[in-house]
């Protein structure tokens, strides 16, 4: 007996050990994918006293994108204490040590229950004295399985995990207290897992398998006639408790939730090989991806939906057969949990991916059941064998360690791809290399690390294979834009608005451009669209508060401010336009006064890009040589200058600021932009100088035009005219740029002579329409 004490406590701690070893480094892995709409952007969380909300509005709460709001109350209330204690703890709501502190909790707690069930599972049917040690290594291979990693690492999918901690709380209690089952205590947790996630219903027919299974066949003819019809009526009840709870989560979904695009058809005939790939992962954990580059197949007479079938008939033919045999019963229960808890992923309810890795978590709790049991049946039927060569039985163990560590190794490699978003993107175009998300997910890391031109090439790569993908049109309209090509750029944001209408991240982008540009109008019209589809969607929020503060409108700055504070009460950001509200002064004059009672190179720099933003370029230089006066090492600050040197056009001093930003900071990749651009556009005026031939001329008029150098481009044109005065194309481009110069007048003027010389000129025509619609 102490010897066994002491082998259980030794797996106990190897157990744990080798969790905390396998996740060392996820502690602070980034969020990734939704954790930015249910977490990063959403205001709900931040505030405790909102918790009685995530139950009772709905899934509003849960995500500010429309179309992924589900009710997942729990979640959401996990995640709010989170934030809480991140708050508390590291100064920093986002902090994501909390986050994945709070995981881990829940995963040791599922690896608890998931032993004591095993406990009860393996002795109804093999009463060994290892018994312990099955029901340990089958929890093993779950706590260690490298697929397990996937949702471990992956913050907002802690709904599969927390749901399926309640499940199995639900069995356990289901299991340990059978004369208190009819009080229904047992589906106190199933319906907190119902809260946590929809899936969770699965418990409600997997409970009757388990109770025919181990229960009621092991039960005398009599008794079972006898309570034959009390069990109906309890199955009958139970199914509705789970009919009733779906049904109440289904109906607090938002309004526009919508899990996918494919067809309930289509996304049927490709869950059998889905499956099959899931089943196999289980004992061989390849190609994993966090998001595969899997689609819908397109008909049944495709190989793989044959072969998927074939191993879906294959496997639950195995479960009848065995499920009569008292000794393998436990393996059709596996096989049935796994085809059960997966049927709401892959099933007639198609949603937005057509594989998942996080989608195995729940399915292979059950398979691990059969794993442990497996090592239970080899070893009673080969007890005699085994246990006289000793070198046999250490062999088998070493085994057994050696499938841990191999899993221990994978979680550990899972865990690095899934620390920062470059490393976890990069790795999805390795394996999924025919994703056009992934391709634009890892060209946005590139971006966000001012490498442009290597995030182009995977954004094009990604445009081939989903051109009217909304978001990568977004993300490649803000690339053109940090590359100061701001025609190619609203170009993308107009098609992203076009095929991503539905979205509010679509109209928030491009409102925040036309926003910097001084386009209040036009920013208003699309930042409205995206407060009409997500009305607390903070950055929008933010940016509404800017554009009342930089039009002064005063009046409405205050009535929406009254609006928010009651849903966000502690917003700092709020209390900042509160004040700017009462006293009026606009944000240039709050800096101002910043810069006043400290006059910091930090605060000069701030300064220096709201007079960029306002096109106030000189007073932009002014601020920032302040700040260099401050601290002549500011590479910021030199870029600064240089980037409004350009603007006003003179390139001789944006090349020399430029230079300096960069011998001062060789890294800073906008300087080295900026800079480049200065070399460039001074090479075109070189080349309006020297080139006296019309079609050149023609030509270098298009490229001042498309790097937004309207006055060069009508001087270019008027050098060609000399050479020919009927080029009605060089009237037609003089008309586009006076539009973006503002003189509709002159633009007009220009484009009727383009008329002239051409009647059927149609984009001169049109040209001309644009500029009277100004006028």
């Amino acid at each position: 007996m102490e010897r066994t004490t002491l082998y259980k406590g030794l797996f106990v701690l190897f157990i744990f050990i080798g969790v905390l070893f396998a996740y060392q480094k996820s502690y602070d892995n980034q969020f990734h994918f939704d954790d930015s709409h249910t977490i990063v952007e959403n205001a709900w969380i931040q505030d405790l006293s909102n918790i009685p909300d995530f139950f009772t509005k709905g899934a509003e709460t849960f995500s500010n994108l429309p179309a992924n709001q589900v009710y997942r109350p729990i979640v959401t209330t996990s995640v709010a204490i989170d934030y809480a204690l991140a708050q508390k703890f590291y100064g920093n709501g986002f902090d994501t040590h909390t986050y994945h502190y709070s995981m881990m909790f829940f995963f040791f707690g599922l690896l608890i229950l998931m032993y004591f069930f095993q406990i009860k599972l393996f002795q109804q049917i093999q009463n060994h004295d290892y018994v312990w040690f099955a029901a340990m290594a089958g929890t093993a291979i779950f706590a260690f399985h490298t697929v397990v990693a996937e949702t471990m690492n992956y913050i907002i999918s802690r709904s599969d995990l927390i749901s399926t901690f309640f499940v199995m709380l639900a069995f356990v209690l289901f299991q340990y207290f059978p004369k208190h089952r009819k009080y229904g205590f047992f589906l106190i947790p199933f319906l907190l897992a119902l809260l946590t996630k929809n899936s969770a219903a699965m418990f409600i027919p997997m409970l009757m398998i388990y109770y025919y299974l181990f229960e009621y066949r092991g039960l005398p003819d009599r008794e079972k006639k006898s309570i034959r019809n009390s069990l109906l009526m309890q199955a009958i009840t139970l199914v509705i408790v789970m009919i009733a709870g779906t049904y109440f989560t289904l109906a607090m979904q938002g309004e526009q939730f919508s899990p996918s695009n494919f067809s309930r058809w289509s996304y049927l005939i490709t869950m059998p090989i889905v499956s099959a790939h899931y089943f196999v992962s289980f004992f061989i954990p390849y190609h994993l991806s966090a998001d595969t580059d899997w689609t819908v197949l397109q008909s049944v007479f495709d190989i793989r939906f044959f072969a998927g079938i074939t191993f879906v008939i294959f496997l639950l033919f195995i479960a009848w057969k065995w499920h009569s045999k008292v000794h393998f019963k436990i393996f059709s229960f596996s096989i049935l949990w796994f085809f059960v808890v997966l049927a709401p992923t892959s099933s007639l309810v198609p949603l937005a991916e057509v594989l998942n890795d996080h989608r195995m978590f729940f399915p292979f709790v059950g398979l691990s059941f059969s794993f442990g049991y497996a090592l239970l049946w080899f070893y009673k039927k080969y007890e005699n064998r085994i246990q006289k060569p000793f070198v046999l039985k250490i062999s088998l163990l070493f085994f057994l360690i050696v499938i841990y560590v191999s899993h221990i190794y994978g979680v550990r490699q899972r865990t690095e791809v899934w620390d920062n978003a470059h490393s976890l993107w990069k790795d999805v175009t390795i394996k999924s290399p025919n994703n056009g998300r992934g391709l634009m997910n890892f060209g946005l890391e590139l971006m966000r690390e001012g490498r442009y031109d290597q995030a182009m090439h995977y954004y094009r790569k990604a445009y081939a294979i989903s051109p009217n993908y909304s978001y990568l049109n977004t993300n490649m309209a803000i690339c053109f834009a940090s590359q100061n090509r701001l025609d190619s750029a609203e170009f993308y944001y107009k098609r992203a608005v076009t095929f991503g209408s539905y979205s509010h991240l679509t109209h928030f982008y491009f409102a925040r451009f036309l926003h910097q540009f001084g386009r209040y109008n036009e920013a208003q019209t699309e930042l409205s669209r995206s407060l009409r589809i997500s009305q607390y969607y903070l950055p929008a929020v933010y940016l509404q508060l800017q554009i009342y503060t930089d039009l002064e409108n005063w009046e409405m700055l205050s009535s929406y401010l009254q609006k928010l504070s009651n849903v966000f009460p502690k917003d700092e950001t709020l209390g900042y336009y509160k004040k700017i509200s009462v006293d009026r002064i606009s944000k240039i004059e709050v800096v101002l006064q910043q810069v006043k009672q400290n006059p910091s190179s930090d605060n000069y720099l701030n300064l220096s890009l709201l007079y960029y933003n306002i096109q106030n370029y000189e007073a932009c230089i002014e601020a920032s040589k302040k700040a260099i006066e401050i601290d002549p090492n500011d590479s910021k600050a030199y870029n600064n200058v240089c980037a409004a040197f350009n603007v006003i056009g003179n390139y001789d001093e944006a090349i020399h600021w430029g230079e300096k930003a960069i011998q001062i900071d060789p890294s800073n990749q906008k300087a080295k932009n900026n800079l480049a651009l200065s070399k460039y556009r001074k090479q075109l005026l070189t080349q309006l100088v020297q080139l006296k031939e019309v079609n050149p001329l023609i030509d270098l008029s298009l490229t001042f035009y498309n790097q937004e150098m309207y006055s060069y481009c009508i001087m270019a044109c008027e050098k060609a005219l000399k050479q020919n005065p009927q080029s009605a194309l060089a009237y037609n481009n003089i008309c586009s740029a006076y539009i973006k110069l503002g003189k509709f007048e002159k633009a007009v003027e220009a484009g009727e002579k383009a008329i002239k010389i051409q009647p059927d000129f149609q984009l001169a025509r049109n040209n001309i329409a644009l500029a009277k619609s100004y006028l």
